[in-house]
């Protein structure tokens, strides 16, 4: 390392990148090969094994004793808990004022941790949040998937993205990433299904924060490559699961009806009233039409498909979003009805 690296290295923070991995060894390395080519000079890796039954562990006895240079804690969890409880034990066995997060199956551009940082403008910036690119979209379903993560425009953020972040750590010790979300789907024998996400692992953080007061930024330029391919039964089973931890996240923090869904549930609230006359029928018809408009100008403007892709894609979409709203409205009957257990908490501030 030479001076000027060496004078850049003891003045810039410690970032302490955390990533939780399951059962995706083959990921894992891209990740971290990618990681270890990071230009910027002062960080430590944190990988926290989630109880894998591939050849994960023995993989990072290897790749730690052929990076001597970096700084490495490979962690294990004896049994399965989880992508945000491993994040928390990631958070605290963190060295650094900052935490970064990366998912395992994430290629970050060689620029990219110190593209976060320069997202930390002031004292009052809590978190910052990057840009998740996909690969080339390999069929229907990976169409309508497309740009969920996309990022709009550098500036006030209205969401954290769980695999591509950084936090202040004094944040995190102050508010632990939820960890009473969904269950993990798991395949028949038992080992956890790593094709399904969308759990919102990071949405209570940023609701938290954004409470607080505290500023949370956009960073476009911090990317990160997710390699992550669907089949109809992922992206149905990432809707269904979706759909339940958004009910999660309404009932602990007392927040109103998600409006991505709501449009629909009105319409179908509403189609009895056909039963009064034929022209009740308008009452279904604007909330579907609203509906309708909703998920396409979102598609366009801001997942940035094109109009053909859009037209595609869109009955798959309109499934996807009957298949969360099933799985809203039955983990928020089970909440109500006291079936299961979660701390509540009121955001005292306005988000």
């Amino acid at each position: 390392m030479n001076q000027h690296a060496q004078k850049q290295s003891s003045t810039a923070p410690l970032v302490s990148v955390v990533i939780p991995t399951c059962n995706r060894r083959s990921t894992l390395e891209r990740c971290l090969n990618a990681l270890a080519c990071q230009t910027y000079p002062n960080f430590e890796l944190i990988v926290v094994d989630d109880a894998s039954t591939d050849d994960t562990p023995q993989f990072l006895e290897r790749f730690v004793a052929d990076h001597p240079d970096l700084r490495i804690q490979a962690l294990r969890n004896e049994s399965h808990a989880g992508a945000n409880p491993s994040r928390n034990r990631g958070v605290r066995h963190a060295g650094g004022p900052f935490i970064a997060f990366e998912d395992s199956d994430c290629i970050a551009e060689v620029d990219w941790i110190q593209r976060l940082m320069d997202g930390f403008v002031s004292d009052r910036v809590a978190a910052v949040t990057g840009l998740v690119v996909d690969p080339p979209p390999g069929n229907i379903f990976e169409l309508t998937f497309k740009g969920t993560h996309r990022l709009a425009k550098p500036g006030p953020a209205h969401r954290l993205i769980a695999g591509n972040m950084c936090v202040r750590r004094e944040h995190l010790l102050d508010r632990r990433l939820d960890e009473d979300r969904a269950d993990q789907p798991r395949h028949s024998d038992g080992t956890p299904d790593v094709s399904v996400s969308g759990r919102g692992d990071e949405e209570g953080l940023f609701l938290s924060l954004r409470a607080a007061g505290w500023e949370v930024r956009a960073v476009p330029d911090a990317v990160v490559l997710h390699e992550h391919h669907y089949t109809g039964r992922s992206l149905m089973r990432q809707a269904f699961r979706g759909g339940r931890s958004a009910a999660r996240l309404v009932y602990k923090y007392y927040l109103p009806t998600r409006l991505d869904l709501l449009p629909f549930m009105l319409a179908y609230v509403t189609l009895p009233l056909i039963l009064l006359g034929s022209w009740f029928i308008l009452f279904p018809g604007v909330f579907v039409v609203g509906a309708v408009g909703a998920l396409t100008y979102n598609d366009i403007f801001r997942k940035g498909k094109t109009v053909v892709e859009t037209i595609l894609s869109f009955p798959v979409l309109l499934v996807y979003y009957h298949v969360r709203l099933v799985g809203y409205l039955l983990e928020a009957v089970s909440l109500r009805a006291g079936r299961q257990r979660i701390k509540r908490q009121r955001l005292n501030a306005k988000i």
